[in-house]
């Protein structure tokens, strides 16, 4: 059964409004029938069971059969991304996106190159939540990560509400991600901070560290910053069960 999706304000108690790209799809690509069956989801974990019904130059009308809300899946994982290079950023909330993290927040730290005034700022966060729709779209998640506004790096840590705090540091030589996971284990709420390029300064490290974060080693070697976030995010979703489980 094909699945599409469509923003809950399109969805109401008995039907469903399909437009745009999923529109186009049903009609010109898949060639869908009226009465042919389809499922629906609106990325906050909803998902619904829809027949067919009707075809118009707007939309295409859904009937509602079934719906069922399905929980939110743990652990929640906030990877709060040292701001790269635009392409590397791009990469880092596709493949994190498709490795199930739940929130992903832009941070400006001492090292960041991109400088950006609001209207820019605002432009490039739409552009990531879109990147982050589209890879939900096509590894069928259920609930869509959200990608926040681009935030100053201390700003972060006026508030880090997690159960664990990390920051990925290449200088750390004694604490590993792995063992830390497995010292807070069943931690639900993980934070992950990746720097950018060239890595976090030791005043960004100390400063995290006072606020609550825990400085911890990917290893000997030296990641790329979009590598570091993917390994970084994986690790933590398959040492506390949501990657490789069922």
């Amino acid at each position: 059964m094909r699945n599409f999706y469509v923003s809950h304000n399109k969805i109401f108690s008995d039907r469903i409004l399909i437009s745009g790209e999923e529109k186009h799809h049903i009609v010109n690509v898949l060639r869908l029938k009226p009465d042919e069956h389809v499922k629906i989801f609106d990325g906050q974990g909803n998902e619904y069971l829809a027949r067919l019904k009707h075809f118009n130059s707007d939309n295409v009308v859904a009937e509602i059969l079934e719906h069922r809300q399905i929980s939110p899946p743990k652990p929640y994982v906030t990877l709060l991304q040292g701001l790269p290079k635009f392409d590397k950023f791009d990469q880092i909330v596709q493949k994190t996106t498709e490795l199930s993290v739940s929130e992903i927040v832009p941070v400006l730290c001492q090292r960041s190159v991109p400088r950006l005034n609001r209207d820019v700022s605002l432009k490039r966060v739409s552009r990531w939540q879109r990147i982050a729709n589209e890879a939900s779209k096509q590894c069928g998640r259920i609930y869509f990560p959200k990608v926040k506004e681009i935030t100053e790096f201390n700003e972060c840590l006026t508030s880090l509400n997690f159960d664990l705090s990390l920051i990925l540091w290449e200088e750390e030589q004694k604490l590993g991600l792995k063992s830390i996971l497995r010292q807070n284990a069943p931690a639900e709420r993980v934070g992950l901070f990746v720097g950018p390029e060239g890595g976090f300064s030791s005043d960004e490290v100390d400063i995290a560290t006072a606020a609550g974060a825990i400085p911890v080693t990917l290893g000997s070697n030296i990641l790329r910053t979009e590598t570091a976030a993917i390994v970084g995010v994986a690790l933590i979703l398959y040492e506390l069960g949501g990657l490789g489980s069922v």
